[in-house]
């Protein structure tokens, strides 16, 4: 996969702005509208744009509190990753899951209206889930960084 300055100029705009214009791409890149085009049509066709979304404004939305929660896991069997990574996929306040190394096997991100609600959480559905042994949650006092951008300086030499 071979990406070239102005490809990763095109995979940072969009990232700021999904609904940035071809034209304003163009401006940016000192390319025309044909060539921009192209270009996304093929970092599209190598899956490197995924889908377009909006973010949204979760304390907007009443969604006030925010925990990241440890899990460890009783079997450390494909078989148990795979039933844990199975149920928590039905409960909607968990809006990230990651398999991860440590003392712990998965870190996920809640999101819940209030402490409340997090508690009804973490007894009525986390806690139902057979397969952990262990849960440490840790309540975010500010969110210091939050985004979607990733780094692209780091993929210039492939």
């Amino acid at each position: 996969m071979k990406l070239d300055r102005k490809d990763l100029k095109i995979l940072d705009l969009l990232q700021e702005n999904a609904n940035i214009s071809n034209k304003q791409i163009a401006l940016a890149t000192n390319l025309t509208l044909t060539p921009v085009y192209e270009r996304i049509k093929k970092l599209t066709a190598m899956s490197l744009l995924k889908k377009k979304v909006y973010l949204l404004n979760r304390k907007k939305l009443g969604l006030n509190v925010m925990v990241l929660v440890s899990v460890k896991i009783e079997k450390h069997s494909e078989e148990g990753a795979l039933s844990f990574m199975n149920e928590i996929k039905k409960f909607p306040e968990v809006v990230e899951c990651l398999h991860v190394t440590g003392a712990f096997d998965f870190q996920l991100k809640v999101c819940t209206k209030d402490i409340d609600h997090y508690h009804e959480f973490n007894f009525k559905k986390l806690a139902t889930i057979k397969n952990i042994s262990q849960m440490e949650s840790y309540f975010v006092m500010k969110e210091v960084i939050n985004t979607t951008r990733l780094p692209l300086f780091i993929n210039q030499n492939h």
